[in-house]
């Protein structure tokens, strides 16, 4: 005890109960100025209150106290700020947040360069390198696609074999793979000024922007395009990509990479290695997957390449060392400005770095952009290299972007990478949970605004054989069933353009009435309605009749002045020949005055083999002989055709056979053979009546005009340069086939002077009509004192007649026009007539998951769209039972959508099949030949209480034409970049969309709105690339296919005519607001409203839902707004519902016109509170489906207003 009471006398400063008392009186919560200064008096006051009592602020003392204070506070502040800094979610330092990220194991995004292809458009050479002829193909401009020059690919590939090294001839590739369906091959040239990049400059929203060119690469691992390993010493790599649909295609043809920035480098002398090595690259804004790192020798040879890891500890690290025997790694650490810095291995797991290290890095602009087609043309590089004599030559190439590039984004911002680096750590850098789909690909790209990921398919499908998708979203399905009908519905498309409007007449051409002149239910109307029905079908004309454009040749069959078709050669799907009349050959389309001028470019003409006509009896058989013959008896003919003759023999009293002698024509199924005469009796015929073959076929080509070439003496061959003959028909017709039909094409466009006239009628704001004289192939502009009355009635399908075609009188009545123009104070109203053709089923088909672009069969790689054949085995009519004997096909054209947005099912919308999709008909009268004069009766069938429209001959009330019953064949084209690999098991879709496709399709429907313009979503090619990464953290059982999602509009004028809108506020009587500012709110309401964070994607929209919104932020502003349907105008509730696909999402575009305000409703009380008590009673919208300001205590939407 001696001992600790002698220390604490003698220590006592350093006793810990002195220690305790001193601060049991401290203020421990003082860390500002104020509360520290106050503290410390307090303190002194308390602990020696004798020692110290000038407390005035002038005193020294108290100043020397003042300074401590702020000293405390400086160190509190820098404390606590320095605290903050090591939790990421209150680090507002950029290296704070890399640092924790870092210890996460989150690497951040740095800046993410744009990246594409060119496609090589043209190739020239100095070396003499011939072609199939002989001519010499030096300093000649050789074209890859050359409409004017057949011959032109043939050469392009002769040029391009003489460049490329003897073993990577075309065809020979120095490797290959396949991507997504299209194929993609890395040819070698024999180059020797092998520069590591070919910059060159563009622009870059208006800004100059340095690229560089660089040489195309497979990586074998994730069977990726990337780009070749910066290497002076290397040769330049072209990659070739072909899609199977054309040469015209973007993604077929020869193409050199590109990305936007400087491509660097920087060499490192290392000569004592050490382990943990780092070396600092201190140029800013480095891009994000452009290191390479590299050993090389005294003159920069490469000696080993480095590979990437994402860290330098951990399982990744041991498995490369050990498995892949991967020793020479590094990774890459961010720093503040996309700087960065190499950080190799510690020499056991990994290798150190000796000798000279040579680091290339591409640094960027650090932002978002687009790169559009129209900005890169005419790209020009040379290449110089060695031919097979040795030589040296010279070629230049000059190539273009076909298709937007839109993967550049900005460096990862510090808000991201404080959500991003936990989820990541989460994910423990693997793909495996639902969450791990949601969250993983957002490290991948700074460039996401959404995303959403479903799992399609489950596990548990055997390996053994391939996945058969029913729904074809991965692979083509078929379906068959015998329920299908088809009808025909006419339709007068109502579309507006609200006024004022900042468009031109110009332009609302070019936006608004160019695109309906291609609308295949146009197309429907012209060849089911214009002039080419049967007369059994409606009243219209017969596609016999002669008298508005059809042109029929030889009904009887006759061999004089026939019109006879020559082949000269074919292959599949088409041939080429020329047409003679009478041994001469024909000139055909435009240039000439005879009725070939219908048979131009795009015309069908209907061809037909031996016997050369139709409805002739080729045969009969006596099916009972009768009795009491003494003489030949007489065969009578009788029936609707015409030239039929037949003798008869008989033996023993009875009929014992007939022979025909004259086959005739035009008879049918109801002919009838009688015998008549010879002292008998009891005898019958039977008749068969056959048509001659007969084949629709559309003329792809004329070359001179059909005339072809001349020879020696100057007379037309048929023949074109390249021994092809002079015209190409886009089916196989044997040489001998005669024309029967003529159809003229329908054009797709406006001559100069009809356009310029119809531009003067817009500026003028003069109502006007477009009519098709088929004759002429014009689309002819009626005035609109020729129109009839603007009416709901006079406006239908039905009422179309050609009887007052091209009538100047002003009388209005002519009502031949296809599409008309209505000029109001408010509006242009668009009208246009089209026949749409439903297909359905009640029972056994569903239409679902419809594609209704142009696609690749996954199986036979050729164009197709979704179809419905109508099969061969269906009977003729009702009374023939005969099949029609051909297979006729529709393809699929839309839902069938409802007027309140309901998308049905059962139904689809179809139209003439398409071979060539390029929207003129292979068949213009497959509709005719199965319906014919048939009709069926339409109902309406109840399911999960949904109301559908189908096929009811028992309590069906409308009556259409069409048939039931139907054999049908239902084909599902999947997406050829959507097939899936059949060991997979698990199949991830996931719905991306782009931040810089957001921006600016946003920007484009608030600002510009020009169709040319429109910006285009991201491929799913272009997706796949931007996830390379994510491929080795997915689990190896699945496989993720990356959707880009794309806008519907809603509403305003961009939107398609059936979801066009117009709101009708009403507002109270008691408001303070313009009716400028209602507009206004309204229109920000609705933007909140679908307000991207709001919605997911293939969400429904319900308006109920959106008037309820904009009730409860207009309290006492407004009583009722309803939702009117441009298209259907009277009906209540169109529009109530809006659905949306998977990877869909809304934007609506509304503008002040498309909103009316009228005053207060007396029906309804000023604002949702005063309802709160009493019964209220409600007007109902004039039209349109409404939301009113309801009774119990609420406001909302409700059909008809509440």
């Amino acid at each position: 005890m001696a001992q600790g009471a002698r220390q604490s006398s003698l220590f006592a400063a350093e006793d810990f109960t002195v220690a305790y008392e001193s601060f049991a009186q401290a203020n421990l919560k003082a860390y500002d100025f104020e509360t520290i200064r106050t503290a410390m008096v307090d303190y002194i006051q308390t602990n020696y209150p004798e020692n110290f009592n000038d407390y005035i602020n002038s005193s020294e003392f108290i100043a020397l106290i003042e300074l401590i204070a702020f000293l405390g506070h400086n160190l509190a502040f820098r404390a606590d700020l320095g605290q903050r800094e090591n939790y990421l979610s209150t680090a507002e330092r950029r290296e704070s947040a890399l640092r924790i990220a870092e210890f996460l194991g989150y690497t951040p995004t740095r800046n993410v360069i744009s990246n594409g292809y060119l496609k090589i458009d043209s190739v020239q050479t100095d070396e003499q390198v011939f072609d199939a002829t002989g001519e010499s193909l030096a300093n000649v401009v050789t074209q890859f696609e050359d409409v004017t020059n057949p011959a032109s690919y043939q050469n392009f590939l002769a040029i391009m074999n003489s460049i490329f090294q003897s073993s990577s001839q075309f065809g020979s590739p120095f490797s290959k793979t396949i991507i997504d369906g299209v194929s993609n091959e890395v040819y070698r040239t024999n180059s020797t000024n092998n520069k590591t990049s070919r910059e060159f400059s563009n622009k870059i929203n208006n800004a100059n922007a340095t690229f560089s060119l660089y040489s195309p690469s497979i990586n074998s691992t994730t069977n990726a395009i990337i780009e070749k390993t910066p290497d002076p010493y290397s040769v330049v790599d072209l990659l070739y990509r072909n899609d199977n649909s054309g040469f015209g295609s973007p993604n077929t043809g020869f193409f050199v990479g590109f990305k936007q920035g400087t491509l660097n480098f920087k060499d490192f002398q290392i000569d004592n290695g050490l382990p943990n090595l780092s070396v600092d690259i201190n140029s800013d804004n480095v891009a994000n997957g452009e290191v390479w790192v590299q050993t090389i020798d005294e003159i920069g040879q490469v000696l080993k390449t480095w590979t990437r890891v994402d860290r330098l500890f951990g399982a990744n690290t041991l498995f490369n060392a050990r498995q892949n025997k991967i020793r020479d790694i590094y990774s890459i650490t961010s720093r503040e400005n996309d700087q960065i810095s190499i950080l190799f291995a510690d020499g056991r797991f990994g290798n150190i770095p000796r000798g000279t290290i040579r680091v290339w890095y591409r640094t960027g602009l650090n932002r978002t952009y687009n790169l559009t087609p129209d900005s890169f043309n005419s790209i020009g590089f040379g290449v110089t290299y060695i031919n097979r004599s040795g030589n040296t030559h010279q070629a230049r190439f000059r190539c273009s972007l076909k298709s937007v590039v839109s993967n550049a984004s900005e460096r990862e911002s510090l808000a991201s990478i404080k959500a991003n680096a936990p989820r990541f750590f989460t994910t423990q850098d693997r793909m495996v949970t639902a969450d791990d789909y949601a969250i993983a690909p957002l490290t991948a790209s700074e460039n996401i605004r959404k995303i959403k990921s479903i799992n399609r398919v489950h596990s548990g499908h055997s390996r053994f054989r391939d996945i058969y998708d029913p729904t074809a979203t991965y692979s083509d399905a078929t379906q068959y069933a015998d329920d299908v009908y088809l009808y025909e519905n006419g339709i007068t498309a109502r579309s507006v353009v609200s006024l004022p409007t900042s468009l031109n007449g110009t332009q609302i051409y070019d936006k608004y009435v160019k695109p309906m002149l291609s609308d295949p239910e146009i197309f429907n109307f012209y060849y089911n309605r214009q002039g080419y029905s049967s007369a059994t079908h409606d009243q219209f004309k017969d596609f016999n009749d002669t008298t508005d454009g059809i042109t029929f040749f030889n009904a009887d069959g006759s061999d004089n002045n026939v019109y006879r078709w020559n082949q000269i050669t074919k292959g599949s799907g088409t041939c080429s020949g020329y047409i003679t009349y009478n041994s001469i050959i024909q000139r055909m389309g435009q240039t000439t005055t005879s009725v070939l001028n219908k048979a131009d470019i795009n015309g069908l003409v209907e061809f037909i083999d031996a016997p050369y006509k139709s409805g002739y009896i080729s045969s009969a058989s006596v099916t009972a002989g009768g009795s009491g013959y003494t003489s030949t008896p007489t065969v009578v003919i009788t029936g609707k055709g015409v030239g039929a003759t037949a003798t008869c023999t008989f033996a023993n009293g009875q009929v014992t056979s007939v022979a025909i002698t004259n086959s005739g024509s035009g008879y049918d199924q109801s002919t009838n053979i009688s015998i008549t005469g010879g002292g008998g009796s009891g005898a019958t015929v039977k008749g068969v009546i056959l048509d001659a073959k007969t084949q629709w076929v559309k003329v792809d080509r004329l070359y001179k005009d059909g005339l072809g070439d001349d020879d020696s003496a100057g007379a037309p061959t048929g023949i074109d340069n390249t021994g092809k003959g002079s015209v190409v028909l886009g089916s196989v017709v044997g040489s001998g086939s005669r024309i029967r039909r003529l159809v003229p094409r329908l054009s797709t466009d406006l001559d100069v002077t009809t356009r310029t006239n119809l531009v003067s009628k817009i500026n003028n704001n003069n109502s006007f009509g477009l009519r098709y004289n088929a004759a002429s192939q014009k689309w002819i502009l009626i005035e609109g004192a020729n129109l009839p009355v603007n009416s709901e009635t006079l406006n239908q399908v039905s009422n179309f007649s050609l009887q007052y075609a091209g009538d100047g009188s002003s009388t209005g009545i002519d009502n031949s026009w296809i599409i008309r123009l209505n000029y109001g104070v408010n509006e242009w109203e668009m009208l246009t007539r089209k026949t749409q053709f439903i297909v359905g089923s009640p029972k056994k088909l569903k239409f679902t998951n419809l594609n209704f672009a142009e696609t690749f069969s996954s199986e036979t790689l050729k164009p197709l769209r979704d179809n419905v054949k109508i099969l061969s085995i269906n009977p003729t009519s009702e009374t023939d039972p005969n099949p029609i004997g051909k297979d006729f096909q529709f393809n699929a054209y839309g839902y069938f959508t409802y007027a309140d947005g309901y998308s049905d099912p059962h139904n689809v919308r179809v139209t003439l099949a398409d071979p060539d999709n390029d929207g003129y008909p292979n068949d213009p009268e497959a509709f005719e030949r199965i319906v014919g004069s048939r009709t069926i009766k339409l109902g309406t069938k109840t399911v999960d209480g949904f109301d559908y429209s189908v096929q009811d001959e028992v309590n069906g009330t409308s009556v259409v034409s069409g048939v039931g019953s139907l054999h049908t064949q239902y084909n599902r084209i999947a997406d050829l970049n959507h097939l899936i690999d059949p060991s997979t098991t698990n199949i991830v879709d996931t719905y991306v969309l782009l931040d810089s496709y957001n921006t600016s399709f946003r920007n484009w429907a608030l600002y510009d709105t020009r169709p040319e313009n429109r910006p285009n979503a991201p491929t799913i090619s272009e997706l796949t690339d931007m996830f390379d990464s994510l491929n080795s953290k997915k689990s190896i059982s699945d496989q993720v296919i990356y959707r880009p999602v794309k806008y519907k509009i809603l509403f305003g004028d961009l939107a398609s005519g059936e979801l066009q809108a117009k709101f009708n506020v009403t507002k109270t009587s008691n408001t303070t607001l313009s009716d400028t500012e209602i507009k206004q709110r309204v229109i920000n309401l609705i933007d909140t409203y679908f307000n991207i964070d709001n919605w997911d994607f293939g969400e429904d929209f319900y308006f109920t839902e959106m008037a309820a919104f904009i009730h409860n932020n207009m309290i006492g502003e407004i009583s009722q707004i309803t939702i009117e349907s441009v298209a259907n105008p009277n009906d209540s509730i169109a529009l109530f519902e809006i659905s949306s696909n998977s990877d869909e999402l809304f934007l609506p575009v509304v503008k002040s016109n498309n909103i009316s305000v009228t005053g207060s409703s007396i029906a309804n009380l000023t604002t949702v509170g005063e309802n709160i008590t009493g019964s209220v009673s409600t007007s109902s919208a004039s039209s349109g489906g409404g939301s009113g300001s309801g009774g119990d205590g609420g406001g909302g939407g409700g059909y008809g207003g509440y």
